[in-house]
C-alpha cells in the first residue's frame, strides 16, 4: 500500500472516531473558580479551624452539563457529617447567564419561618429541609423597610441537591430551562450585594458583608456544551 493511501485511510478512521466520540467537555466538571484553603476565620486567625470544621472553607467550584442539566459543585477543606453549620450560615453564589442574574442559596438545614423584617414572600413559612435546602432567587433588590434597607432576593425555585460530606462538597441540580441556558450560554460569576461566592452568617435569612466567613469569585466563564 503507497503512502498516500495509508494517509487516506488514518484520516478516514480519525474522522468516524470524532464522529462518534463525546465532546470534549460534555458531562466533565469545569473548574470556574478556586480559594485557598485555611483563610476561613471571620477576622480571627485562631478560628480557622473551627469554620473548617463547620463545613465553611471553600476551596473550589466547578460546572457540568448532564443531558439538561448543570451540576454545580462545591468543595471545601472538611466537613461534618451534617454536610455544615446548619441555620447559623449560608453559602450564596451569585451568577449570571447571558447576562441574566441569578443567586444560589444553600444551607444544610432550613426551617422556614416568618420574615419579621417583611422583606421576603411567606413561601418558606412552615417548610422543613433537614438534608439539606438549594434555593434558586432572582435579581437581588435593595428596599426601605423603615429606618433598614432590606435586601430582597425573590425566590425562584426549590432545587435538588446534595450534601456529600465524605467528599467535604455539596450539588445543586439546576433544570437549564429554569435558568434560561442553553448550548453555548455563558455562565460567568455576578456581583451580588453581599458578596459574590461566599458563607456567611444570618438571622432571619439577613447577612451582613462585616460577617462573611469565606469567600471567593468566580473567575472562569462556563459556556454551555453541546449534551
Amino acid at each position: 500500500m503507497d503512502v498516500r493511501k495509508k494517509i487516506a485511510l488514518a484520516l478516514t478512521g480519525a474522522a468516524l472516531v470524532a464522529a462518534v466520540a463525546p465532546a470534549a467537555s460534555a458531562g466533565k466538571p469545569k473548574t470556574v473558580w478556586e480559594d485557598e484553603e485555611g483563610d476561613a476565620f471571620l477576622g480571627d486567625a485562631t478560628l480557622g479551624p473551627v469554620f473548617a470544621g463547620a463545613g465553611l472553607d471553600l476551596t473550589g467550584g466547578t460546572i457540568r452539563r448532564d443531558k439538561e442539566n448543570l451540576e454545580f459543585t462545591v468543595t471545601h477543606a472538611s466537613m461534618p457529617p451534617s454536610g455544615s453549620f446548619p441555620e447559623g450560615a449560608r453559602f450564596l453564589w451569585n451568577i449570571t447567564v447571558d447576562g441574566e442574574p441569578f443567586r444560589f442559596t444553600v444551607k444544610s438545614v432550613d426551617l422556614g419561618k416568618p420574615d419579621v423584617v417583611a422583606g421576603q414572600t411567606t413561601e418558606r413559612v412552615g417548610r422543613v429541609d433537614l438534608q439539606g435546602h438549594f434555593r434558586l432567587e432572582g435579581e437581588c433588590v435593595t428596599e426601605p423597610v423603615g429606618s433598614v434597607n432590606a435586601i430582597n432576593c425573590p425566590p425562584l425555585a426549590y432545587l435538588d441537591g446534595v450534601f456529600d460530606p465524605a467528599a467535604a462538597s455539596f450539588t445543586i441540580t439546576v433544570p437549564m430551562e429554569l435558568i434560561g441556558a442553553k448550548t453555548k450560554s455563558k455562565i460567568v460569576g455576578g456581583g451580588g450585594n453581599i458578596c459574590s461566592i461566599c458563607w456567611v452568617s444570618h438571622v432571619a435569612e439577613r447577612s451582613l458583608d462585616a460577617t462573611i466567613v469565606d469567600s471567593a469569585a468566580q473567575t472562569t466563564t462556563y459556556k454551555v456544551p453541546k449534551k
